[in-house]
């Protein structure tokens, strides 16, 4: 039996039965659970691996650990106790950022300027010309009206469309199966399956699940450059460094340990969930966008000129072709032929162009196996011409290749062009040596 005493620095400590055997039955006190929680996240704080160690072994160490959360060295967590260890310590599951509905995304659109300025002009041109001509002045505003949603429906759907493939590309690409001991037997189960109290194994090349405590290791180096920066492996035992940080690589060796810390409550899951942050403009947004403030301006400007022009000549020069206009009517005359020099001057064809562009060119860059996530994204991977990756950053195509080699007696400098050498006897002797001797 396995019970939990709060000393008077709050610290838990655990005390086991005569009988030295762990009770597989996971707790179901809230003060026990808060107990276990305090004391898994006390020794697993980030970049504080002397603090971590020391209270480890304040508590007992692995053993310690095992004991509290009433799981086994070899026999692992009982698989009857695995719902309840994930209802109340947690899934493995990454936080991800909430994913906007197809209405947000459709509202989104009307953040750009050029939209925004053809919409006022849509609005003022409609008002106009139904006072101007009732029977088709609204054509011309209509128009503009529909070109803005054409633009913005095209938007919305394009990028609801590719966020759900990227998200179904990332869920994919995350469910990795890892290998466990529950109830003493080797289990493999999906990534996210994992719960505080697994016995994790991993081997060479696995990346690391969870955060834990080594039970059992074998040579084992690993790479923690994701959370670290530091290129160079580290070296882990139960001595100076037991702690294994999700997120992280094993680059040799072997281990098994046990889960501390899964999803959200991993040191991986709080760096995921502080690097959620809205995304800046591209460069062909912000061009745009400048270029809308600049004809806004030049329209603006030319139509006070004009509305000025046109007032001086009625009031101050007073030519006789105007002495049967009211000044109302020639300031009425003169502003609806400013608005419509505004109305012009902004290209009501140009967000729809380039939304078809666009929408065409991702299209043409997904069949390149380059995924864009947002349409106006586009652009910016469509002129990238050199990927710069840091110390800790590898990019390849997950495919091994042949450059160089030795093939039957003669030396190949570059084996991804074939040369077409012939065999030599001697060669193509060994190579049917076997067959003949069948």
């Amino acid at each position: 039996m396995c019970n939990l005493t709060k000393s008077n620095r709050g610290s838990v400590k655990m005390a086991n039965s005569s009988t030295g055997q762990n009770n597989k039955s996971f707790p179901v006190d809230e003060s026990q659970v808060a107990g276990i929680k305090e004391l898994l996240t006390s020794i697993n704080q980030p970049q504080a691996l002397a603090e971590n160690l020391r209270k480890l072994l304040s508590s007992g160490g692995a053993e310690g650990l095992l004991s509290l959360v009433h799981s086994d060295r070899t026999s692992g967590a009982d698989k009857s106790s695995i719902v309840q260890r994930r209802e109340l310590l947690g899934t493995n599951a990454l936080p991800a950022a909430p994913r906007n509905s197809f209405w947000q995304l459709f509202v989104d659109t009307f953040d750009d300027a050029t939209l925004q300025i053809l919409i006022a002009a849509a609005v003022v041109s409609l008002c106009i010309g139904i006072y101007d001509d009732p029977t088709t002045g609204y054509v011309e505003g209509l128009a503009i009206l529909a070109a803005v949603l054409i633009v913005s429906v095209v938007t919305a759907v394009n990028d609801y469309q590719k966020e759900s493939q990227f998200r179904d590309l990332s869920a994919a690409n995350d469910d990795i199966d890892v290998v466990v001991i529950r109830s003493g037997k080797a289990t493999q189960i999906s990534v996210h399956d994992i719960v505080v109290g697994d016995v994790v194994c991993v081997e060479a090349g696995d990346q690391i699940p969870c955060d834990g405590v080594l039970l059992q290791y074998d040579g084992l180096q690993v790479d923690e450059s994701a959370l670290t920066g530091e290129p160079e492996d580290i070296d882990k035992d139960d001595s100076h460094d037991p702690f294994v940080l999700s997120g992280c690589t094993v680059e040799a060796g072997s281990a098994q340990f046990l889960a501390i810390a899964v999803g959200k409550n991993s040191q991986w899951g709080v760096i995921k969930s502080k690097l959620d942050q809205e995304q800046d403009q591209t460069p062909l947004q912000e061009k745009l966008d400048d270029m809308a403030a600049m004809i806004g301006y030049v329209g603006m400007a030319a139509a006070a000129a004009t509305f000025v022009a046109m007032m001086y000549i009625k009031i101050v020069i007073k030519p006789e072709h105007l002495h049967d206009v009211t000044v109302f009517n020639h300031a009425l005359e003169a502003f609806i032929i400013g608005v419509t020099i505004v109305v012009v001057a902004v290209p009501e064809g140009l967000p729809l162009a380039v939304t078809i562009s666009l929408a065409y060119s991702t299209k043409q860059m997904l069949a390149d196996q380059n995924l864009i996530r947002h349409l106006t994204a586009c652009e910016t991977m469509g002129n990238a011409t050199n990927i710069c990756s840091d110390k800790t950053g590898t990019l390849t195509e997950n495919r091994m290749t042949v450059v160089k080699g030795w093939f039957a007696n003669q030396k190949d400098e570059d084996a991804s062009i074939p040369s077409g050498k012939k065999l030599t006897g001697s060669a193509l002797n060994t190579i049917l040596q076997g067959t003949l001797t069948e």
